[in-house]
């Protein structure tokens, strides 16, 4: 599809240089969908989505080494690969522990935290219960009650909680 001839740029997130460029990649890729297929306004567009370390970083590119949206995305990807948010391990949610005197809900928006940082699926309920239980100290009556009545889905345990 072609750009009308006046063609706006969305308004971006601009990257600040710090965070996931993934995600500044993927939300990039969403709002220019209707042109995507246009390599090159791609490429051009692309500068206007950068804050002040991504446009420090594309105006140092060599004239000419910039063949197509592919190549600026992986370029982009490789330049700022360290601020890739990393994906945790499902045993984190294991190694949380409700510290002595911490408020539940303080412990719960901490778990909920971490285990929403999670990839998707690699998680059963059951497993995600079980490790928010093993984070409570034994005697802990939230503990007991989770031990005597099982509770075996998210909103079963949050119901308890």
């Amino acid at each position: 599809m072609k750009p009308s001839k006046k063609f706006t740029p969305p308004k971006f997130t601009s990257y600040d240089g710090k965070s996931d460029p993934l995600t500044h990649i993927s939300h990039y890729r969403q709002m220019m969908s209707l042109w995507s297929q246009d390599e090159a306004l791609m490429c051009k567009v692309f500068p206007s989505s950068l804050g002040e370390f991504g446009l420090r970083w594309f105006d140092r590119l060599p004239a000419g080494s910039i063949y197509g949206w592919k190549q600026l995305s992986e370029e982009f990807l490789a330049r700022f690969v360290s601020n890739t948010k990393i994906p945790k391990e499902p045993d984190t949610l294991f190694s949380l522990l409700k510290e002595y005197e911490e408020m539940l809900r303080n412990y719960a928006r901490r778990y909920w935290k971490e285990y929403n940082d999670l990839e998707k699926n690699v998680y059963s309920e059951q497993m995600a219960v079980m490790s928010f239980k093993h984070g409570l100290c034994p005697e802990s009556k939230l503990r007991q009650l989770l031990t005597k009545h099982l509770a075996t889905t998210l909103k079963d345990l949050r119901a308890r909680i």
